[in-house]
């Protein structure tokens, strides 16, 4: 059990985030049970490692007049299929839930409500039409999987995770092969190159981009919903992966802030590795964003230029040196960032930070 904002496990240092939940925004205030690290268990002498949590938790009121509620858990299986070989599959669901917003009143918050929130079911009675007819809440999440092979005092990861808005990317995975893909090679042993990390991202399909009819379930919107405008936000900050990109359009999709490039054909690479008594880390991240599927329909329907048609094109780097015990215990940490590109104006920044170990 745990209770508190504690920073997620899902990310590594070289990563360009998880879909689901990166660092990207503040840590969300919850509390949890289940178990945090794999655990093995025996099913018909059969030996597998099982992890898995659930957890309750509370989004900042923000926009809303009345805060929603944080559902998640998740469950991990992972198998040694041969010698050095492991395979991981999991699953990984959020939803937002209750909570009363200016435009749809109070939303349904009791214990009946949370049983179909963690079954992903129709609200009741009590709750608006739409909710009647779709899930109760903002349903999203990820299908998590790995393959890893150790070798030589190295480990290859080669991962995918395929992110889920809806029935239709959840159940029938309609929206094909977007999510992010993958592979991780590191040594146990510091060098000068101990880390290569390189992702692939591409969240283009979103299970078509038609609105829902009767025919069709409709775009799947990443990380935006008619009633939670805020969308898979915390503070102001995107929970998932940070090429999702918050901004405002009056009258479109919200009057606020909300989520407005969702659509995005990303590649990124990280490494690190140890010069002398130096830690090094390199970012850098190449991505094309599109926008997402409402907005463009509108302003085609208006017959008006659409900001994203065709692809902006930004890049992001970031360059991180530790020195350690540059001073009997004092360690100083050098970070520069960069942005640039024709989706945000350009920025960069320095950081120093510096750190002292005592010893009692």
């Amino acid at each position: 059990m745990s209770l508190g904002a504690k920073k997620s496990d899902n990310n590594d240092l070289l990563s360009s985030g998880s879909l689901i939940e990166s660092t990207n925004a503040q840590p969300i205030p919850k509390i949890s049970f289940g178990i945090g690290d794999f655990y093995q268990l025996k099913i018909f002498n059969k030996s597998l490692l099982i992890k898995g949590q659930i957890a309750h938790g509370w989004i900042d009121s923000g926009r809303y007049l009345k805060a929603p509620f944080l559902h998640e858990k998740s469950f991990y299986i992972k198998k040694i299929l041969i010698k050095d070989y492991s395979f991981s599959f999991g699953l990984v669901h959020e939803a937002l839930w209750a909570g009363e917003t200016e435009i749809h009143g109070k939303q349904s918050s009791g214990i009946n409500d949370l049983i179909r929130v963690f079954f992903a079911r129709p609200g009741s009675k009590k709750s608006i039409d739409q909710e009647k007819e779709n899930a109760l809440g903002n349903h999203l999440g990820i299908w998590d999987l790995s393959i890893e092979k150790e070798f030589n005092n190295k480990l290859i990861k080669i991962y995918l995770e395929h992110p889920f808005e809806d029935e239709s990317s959840a159940r029938w995975i309609l929206n094909e092969f977007d999510g992010k893909y993958g592979i991780a090679i590191s040594q146990k042993n510091s060098n000068l190159l101990s880390n290569i990390v390189y992702e692939h991202i591409n969240t283009m399909d979103q299970s078509g981009k038609e609105g829902a009819s009767d025919s069709t379930y409709g775009w799947d919107n990443y990380y935006n919903h008619y009633i939670y405008q805020s969308g898979w936000t915390y503070k102001g900050r995107v929970i998932g992966n940070p090429l999702f990109t918050l901004g405002s359009n009056k009258d479109r999709y919200s009057d606020g802030i909300y989520i407005v490039n969702n659509r995005v054909k990303a590649h990124h690479i990280g490494l690190a590795g140890l010069i002398k008594n130096i830690n090094y880390r390199i970012l850098y991240t190449y991505s094309e964003n599109y926008g997402i599927f409402p907005d463009e329909d509108y302003y085609n329907s208006l017959n008006q230029e659409y900001v994203f048609y065709g692809g902006l094109v930004q890049r992001s780097g970031l360059i991180e040196l530790l020195y350690n015990d540059v001073w009997i215990r004092l360690n100083l940490t050098l970070t520069y960032g960069v942005d640039y590109g024709d989706l945000l104006h350009k920025t960069d920044s320095f950081m120093v930070k510096i750190d002292y170990k005592f010893k009692l």
